[in-house]
């Protein structure tokens, strides 16, 4: 498998976590310029072979669906949605209520 097929692979195994696209978009970006910037340090300063470079580069960000677990949980934990989803039940609640009501004095008049 060639230094880019590997890189693409560890790509596609973290991001199949992250659900949002253009966040997944973002990650894979960024991933990208940190192996490649990684890789190519490794290259120069240490003499070692492009492809070693980039395994040493994939390597040090560690296990690939472990990493993109926790970008899914760094960018949307469950605490923040779930305060999210109930703000906007209490938000709907408050909407009723005032229809309701409005409703009501309608029918009076």
């Amino acid at each position: 498998m060639s230094s880019d097929e590997r890189i693409a692979h560890f790509l596609d195994q973290v991001c199949i976590h992250l659900y949002w696209p253009p966040y997944r978009a973002r990650v894979r970006r960024e991933l990208t310029d940190h192996i490649l910037s990684r890789a190519e340090e490794l290259h120069h300063s240490s003499g070692m072979s492009w492809d070693e470079a980039v395994s040493r580069a994939l390597q040090s960000l560690g296990e690939p669906n472990e990493l993109g677990r926790s970008l899914r949980h760094a960018r949307f934990p469950l605490l923040y949605v779930m305060c999210v989803l109930l703000t906007g039940l209490i938000w709907a609640a408050i909407a009723g209520c005032l229809a309701y009501l409005l409703m009501l004095l309608t029918q009076l008049t």
